[in-house]
């Protein structure tokens, strides 16, 4: 069974088709990239998928869980219990790190969305290179170094599938690959990921 699956989505903004039926699969273990053009509805099939946009019509599964089944030619989604059951089951990723400034970085992940144990929080940070900097603020970190924190933040949730939008598009090229090997050891270790 597929971790994460999307069938026939259509999303339009008024007048502008962005999604024309779009379809991903993606099974435990793969790393699947998307790519294209800006303004190609790479970001608004993500936002889709991770439940912050609503789909005009198609079908959206994390396992088993079905988060929006098709009714009539349209979107019918779950009900609130089961959208935060499916909620659980990814994390995300945003290319401008979307971290809470006034929490230091250690609070960041530890107050994702589920409640994690420091000594958990403090591991994931050990992997992701950042020992010693549980105590600092966002704006004492370089872009590579916020970015980490939130792919930490991210995994504190332990997740079924990991989205990333567009996660080194903020960064230079130098903080790029810092992250890129980040992206890179998860991958080695079998993480479900989407990237675009």
């Amino acid at each position: 069974m597929a971790v994460f699956e999307m069938r026939n989505a259509r999303k339009a903004f008024g007048l502008l088709e962005v999604l024309k039926g779009v379809s991903l699969k993606v099974e435990k273990g793969e790393v699947v990239s998307i790519i294209g053009p800006s303004g190609g509805g790479k970001s608004t099939m993500l936002r889709c998928a991770t439940l912050l946009e609503t789909m005009d019509s198609g079908t959206l599964a994390y396992g088993e869980n079905i988060a929006a089944r098709e009714e009539n030619g349209k979107s019918v989604y779950a009900g609130k219990a089961a959208l935060a059951q499916v909620r659980r089951q990814f994390g995300l990723v945003f290319q401008q790190f979307d971290l809470f400034p006034h929490y230091t970085v250690l609070k960041n992940v530890c107050d994702a969305p589920i409640s994690v144990q420091k000594r958990e929080a403090m591991a994931l940070l050990d992997k992701m290179g950042l020992q010693g900097k549980e105590n600092a603020y966002p704006y004492q970190l370089s872009g590579g170094q916020q970015q980490r924190v939130a792919i930490a933040r991210a995994l504190a949730m332990k997740p079924e599938i990991l989205f990333f939008d567009e996660p080194t598009s903020a960064l230079d090229p130098l903080l790029t690959g810092e992250v890129l090997r980040v992206i890179r050891s998860l991958a080695d270790e079998h993480m479900t990921m989407v990237i675009v």
